[in-house]
């Protein structure tokens, strides 16, 4: 009864692991009808002995999945896209709401809070990693 239960949990964790790669306490945005971009947010947290460049990201449910940052320009914040997000060793980014971000760009599908998006994460220096992220409502959890 145990070993089940903790299966059953293990199922619903939000946490992955692969390559020393850890991402914790990730969802994507639920949107409103109409709108063909959400976001995807997460901690990654690399425990290799080196350098992990997050490039973006492949899914059939979106056109593209590219890192966004926001940044001041003349007194107004923009996003933009940035070529890669580098996660030195030993070192965890977090990527949040009117910070670092996944941009999921051209929904193929409305995005319902209670439902799930998988996706992969593709980076420069180790292989891709699939996850499956929970979508949450607009509002920041």
């Amino acid at each position: 009864m145990k070993t089940k239960l903790c299966l059953i949990f293990s199922l619903f964790c939000s946490t992955y692991a692969s390559a020393g790669l850890d991402i914790d306490q990730g969802y994507v945005r639920a949107v409103p009808p109409g709108k063909m971009m959400s976001a995807a947010f997460m901690h990654l947290s690399n425990n290799t002995g080196q350098t992990i460049t997050l490039i973006g990201g492949t899914s059939p449910n979106v056109k593209a999945i590219e890192v966004h940052n926001h940044s001041m320009v003349n007194g107004v914040m923009k996003m933009v896209r940035i070529p890669g997000l580098s996660i030195e060793p030993g070192k965890t980014v977090i990527l949040k709401p009117g910070g670092l971000h996944l941009m999921l760009i051209g929904l193929k599908r409305k995005l319902n809070k209670g439902e799930s998006f998988s996706f992969n994460l593709q980076f420069k220096n180790i292989p891709a990693q699939s996850i499956d992220l929970p979508v949450k409502s607009l509002i920041a959890p």
